[in-house]
C-alpha cells in the first residue's frame, strides 16, 4: 500500500546521527506550505538536544509564498528593507532616495543586522523613541518605513502581526502657518529688487530670476518647484483670462538617485506632486507683468525659468538668493511662504473652498491646517454678552 503523502506543514521521521565529538545532528524532511519537500537539520550537544532544536525549528517554521525565498524568518532587517523598497514600484525617485537615506542614517548600523523575529514591539518602541528624541521628523519617517517592512513580513507569513503598528505614533509639531501682510509683501519685493539691481564689479548679478519668481508665487500660490518646471507652451498671456498650466515639478540636485546610488542632477519630473492632474491657474495682473518680463529674457520657447546655462533652475539656489536678499526682519520668508499668503488672502475674501481650489489640494483640511494663517480675533458679540450680564432675556 503506498505511503500517504505528507500534508503541508507535516514532517517525517527524525533521524539523529553523531557528526563529531560531542555534536549530534537531527535531520528530517518537511513539506512546506508551498507544497515543496525540503530537508531540515539542527545540531546539539546530545541526541535529545539536537532533536529538541529541530522540533523547535519545525514548529516555528514559516515558508515563503514563492519558491524563491524572498522573505523568511532568517531575513535581516536590512534585507527586509531592500525587499520592501523593491515592492514600491510606483514610488517617486526622490521618495525612494529619502527612504534609503533615512534607513542608512537611523537604522542600518543600529538594527540592520537583527532578524525579523528579533525586533518585537518593545525593541521597536525603544529605538523609535531614541531617534525621535533627536528628530521628530526622522522618527516619523522611520516608523513609516518599519510599518511597511513588517507589513511585508506579515504578508509572507513570517510573523502573524505587525509589531510596529503597536508602537506609539510619532507626532511632528508643525509651526503655525504665517502669511505676509500687504506691507510685508511690498517690502519683500522691494528688498529683492534692490538686491538684484545691486551693481557688481565681477561676475553676473545675483538672483537674476528671483524677482519674477517671487511675484508669480505671491500672486498665484503655486508650489515653487512646480512653477520652476513651467514651459512656455503652458503659458497663455494673451488669453482672456491669461492662464498658466502646471504639469510637472523640478527635482533638485541630489534629491533622487539612480540605480547605482549616484545623485541625479536638477531635472524635470513630468508629473505633479502625488500624481495630481495638470492644474490651470488664472493669472492676476502682477503675474502677467512678471511673466511678460520673462519673455524678454528667455524668449517664448523652452522652459520659462532657464538658468544661465539653459538648464532647469534649482530651487535650492533660489532659496539661497532669497536668504541673502531679505533683511533680518523678513528672514522668516521662504518660497513656500507665498503659498500660505495666497491661501490666507483667498480664504479671507472668498472662503476656504476657493483657497483649496487655488492651491489644488485634494482635501480642504490640508489647506486649512497647513496653509491658512489662523485668525485669533473674535467676532463682535458685545450685544449678546451685555444682555446676558444685565440679566435680560431676548424676546
Amino acid at each position: 500500500m503506498p505511503r500517504e503523502r505528507m500534508r503541508p506543514g507535516e514532517w517525517g521521521k527524525i533521524k539523529v546521527r553523531e557528526t563529531g565529538p560531542g555534536k549530534f545532528t537531527a535531520v528530517t524532511y518537511i513539506r512546506d506550505q508551498d507544497g515543496k519537500r525540503r530537508e531540515v537539520e539542527r545540531s546539539g550537544r546530545s541526541e535529545e538536544d539536537a532533536r529538541r532544536n529541530l522540533l523547535r525549528e519545525l514548529r516555528s517554521r514559516s515558508t515563503p509564498i514563492s519558491s524563491v525565498a524572498l522573505v523568511t524568518d532568517k531575513t535581516t532587517l536590512s534585507e527586509l528593507f531592500s525587499a520592501w523598497l523593491a515592492t514600491k514600484g510606483k514610488l517617486k525617485g526622490q521618495s525612494a532616495t529619502q527612504y534609503r537615506r533615512g534607513w542608512k542614517r537611523n537604522a542600518e548600523e543600529q538594527i540592520g543586522a537583527l532578524r525579523i523575529r528579533e525586533f518585537p514591539t518593545s525593541r521597536g518602541e525603544a529605538h523609535l523613541n531614541l531617534i525621535t528624541e533627536r528628530s521628530a521628523s526622522a522618527g516619523k519617517q522611520l516608523r513609516t518605513i518599519l510599518v511597511g517592512m513588517f507589513g511585508l513580513a506579515v504578508r509572507y507569513d513570517v510573523i502573524p502581526v505587525n509589531p510596529i503598528r503597536e508602537t506609539e505614533t510619532v507626532k511632528v509639531r508643525k509651526a503655525d502657518a504665517r502669511a505676509a501682510t500687504p506691507a510685508e509683501f511690498a517690502a519683500i519685493r522691494a528688498a529683492i529688487r534692490e538686491f538684484c539691481d545691486r551693481p557688481r564689479r565681477n561676475g553676473p548679478k545675483p538672483g537674476r530670476l528671483l524677482p519674477v519668481v517671487v511675484e508669480v508665487l505671491g500672486s498665484t500660490g503655486c508650489r515653487p518647484n512646480e512653477l520652476l518646471a513651467a514651459r512656455w507652451f503652458e503659458v497663455d498671456l494673451l488669453a482672456d483670462p491669461p492662464t498658466l498650466t502646471l504639469t510637472g515639478t523640478i527635482i533638485d540636485h541630489g534629491q533622487a538617485e539612480d540605480q547605482d546610488g549616484n545623485p541625479l542632477p536638477v531635472h524635470r519630473q513630468d508629473e505633479r506632486k502625488g500624481g495630481a492632474p495638470p492644474h490651470r491657474l488664472v493669472l492676476p495682473k502682477l503675474a502677467v507683468a512678471a511673466l511678460t518680463e520673462m519673455v524678454g529674457q528667455s524668449g517664448e520657447y523652452g522652459q520659462v525659468f532657464a538658468n544661465r546655462n539653459g538648464g532647469w533652475m534649482s530651487l535650492a539656489n533660489l532659496r539661497r538668493a532669497m536668504r541673502d536678499a531679505l533683511p533680518e526682519e523678513l528672514k522668516w520668508v521662504t518660497p513656500y511662504s507665498f503659498r500660505r499668503t495666497v491661501a490666507t488672502v483667498v480664504t479671507g475674501e472668498l472662503g476656504l473652498a476657493e483657497a483649496q481650489h487655488q492651491l489644488s489640494h485634494a482635501r480642504q483640511s490640508t489647506t486649512e491646517q497647513h496653509y491658512v494663517e489662523r485668525q485669533t480675533q473674535g467676532p463682535d458679540v458685545r450685544a449678546v454678552l451685555d444682555r446676558f450680564a444685565s440679566g435680560k432675556v431676548r424676546d
